[in-house]
């Protein structure tokens, strides 16, 4: 038996999955919106330096001496963090914050730039006024941006961290209930008893699961079907077999006890006869039990006619034994798709039954031959055919027809029409020529 290993669970791998797939989402579009609002955010403070500017120059006029340069008071925590100057032909500060440095806070003399002055990263914008005599530069500390950007991302991140943990557990309770039927499936299997082989119950099963239960069903179905065939098949073996051997063991004890050798002798010939029987029986019981369980999975092309030459080759001395004239038709090669060697049993076995229900100096013909409905194999014989109402028990195993006095087992058609439904053939049983004898054909479709 191969040795079983547990795989991975189910279970913990949607949970796995989906977690991680929600954190990655999460976590995609945390970036997206981390780096669209520092962009718009640098875009607003931008623009609140460009708008400083602007109304520095505006109030800027021709006696910039008078303008008080006295620091303000910081009303802000930024306060200090922001700062302008006022230069005056470009070389000379007369204004500026009390924040700012005593050197220009950018080289540049128009619009935004950065510059790193004592260490420290600046955000300058710059503009001259209409007369070109004052430059206006105000500048902003990029720690001012860096802490907003660090505030926003906190904010962006709280939600996560809190929401990732009840997340997880409303979806692990979630995989659980969805795969309960599973479970409610595994313990309703595991708990039934080896005999039990009826249909899973599939009223409430989820449409995912469905497929599974009805692949069981049908599983249980065919496994019911093989083991009532075996039953059927093994009962009815042994009731045959029965018959044969005890008609060997009683001439067997016949042979013993006879006193003349004349008498001997007819009792061991009767052993002998008895011993073919049993072994002719074996063989077809045999055989139809090698064709139980198989199923063809390809077909090749096969000459029906190239195959009854050489069966009606192997059967022609037991038709000369019983002074039975065996025909094949003329005729060119007929292809089927079969398994050659299966198609050979069929025909060895029809051809055998004729040979065995006709009189002496009657005739059996086999022929094969392209049909409308495509290739079909015939036997033909001047037996004494098979009533209306037999005609289809005489596929069962074991049935014979009563009256006959040929030894038999009953097996032949069986197998026959065992062959039959492994190609898709089609078996059918009628009168022979002129009302007489019987005739059975095989027909495979194309």
């Amino acid at each position: 038996m191969a040795e079983t290993r547990a795989g991975h669970s189910i279970k913990r791998r949607l949970l796995v999955v989906l977690l991680l797939t929600t954190l990655l989402a999460w976590v995609v579009t945390l970036l997206f919106s981390y780096r669209d609002t520092l962009h718009e955010l640098d875009e607003l403070l931008d623009a609140h330096l460009a708008q400083s500017t602007s109304l520095l120059i505006a109030q800027i006029g021709h006696e910039a001496e008078g303008i008080d340069t006295e620091h303000a008071p910081p009303l802000h925590r930024y306060s200090r963090k922001v700062a302008f100057q006022v230069w005056e032909k470009g070389n000379q500060l007369v204004l500026h914050s009390a924040s700012a440095p005593n050197v220009p806070l950018s080289s540049r003399s128009e619009g935004f730039s950065d510059s790193v002055i004592a260490g420290k990263k600046w955000r300058v914008f710059s503009a001259w006024d209409e007369s070109r005599r004052f430059l206006v530069q105000v500048g902003e500390r990029r720690e001012v941006r860096d802490d907003l950007a660090e505030t926003i991302a906190e904010n962006l991140l709280r939600p996560l961290l809190v929401t990732l943990p009840v997340l997880g557990i409303l979806i692990w309770f979630g995989v659980a209930g969805s795969l309960r039927p599973l479970k409610t499936l595994s313990s309703q299997v595991a708990e039934r008893r080896p005999e039990s082989l009826a249909p899973l119950e599939a009223a409430v099963v989820p449409t995912d699961v469905l497929p599974l239960v009805q692949g069981l069903n049908r599983l249980f179905a065919r496994v019911r079907d093989s083991l009532d065939n075996e039953r059927r098949f093994t009962a009815d073996a042994a009731h045959e077999l029965r018959t044969p051997l005890a008609a060997i063991k009683t001439q067997a004890q016949v042979a013993r006890a006879a006193t003349a050798d004349a008498e001997r002798q007819h009792a061991l010939d009767n052993v002998l006869v008895g011993c073919d029987r049993a072994t002719h029986l074996v063989e077809q019981l045999l055989t139809l039990a090698r064709l139980e369980p198989e199923r063809i999975s390809r077909r090749d092309p096969c000459d029906l006619h190239a195959l009854a030459v050489a069966v009606v080759a192997d059967l022609a001395p037991a038709a000369i034994g019983k002074n039975v004239d065996l025909q094949l038709a003329e005729g060119e090669e007929v292809h089927a798709p079969c398994e050659s060697a299966l198609v050979g049993i069929l025909m060895r076995n029809l051809i055998d039954n004729a040979i065995r229900y006709s009189p002496p100096g009657g005739l059996v013909r086999a022929m094969a031959a392209k049909t409308a409905d495509g290739a079909e194999f015939s036997v033909i014989d001047q037996g004494p055919g098979i009533p209306a109402e037999a005609q289809a028990l005489v596929w069962e195993r074991f049935y014979r027809v009563l009256g006959t006095n040929e030894s038999g087992s009953g097996l032949g058609l069986s197998i026959v029409k065992r062959i039959a439904d492994l190609h898709g053939a089609t078996a059918t049983i009628s009168q022979g020529d002129g009302g007489k004898g019987l005739r059975v054909s095989v027909t495979f479709p194309d």
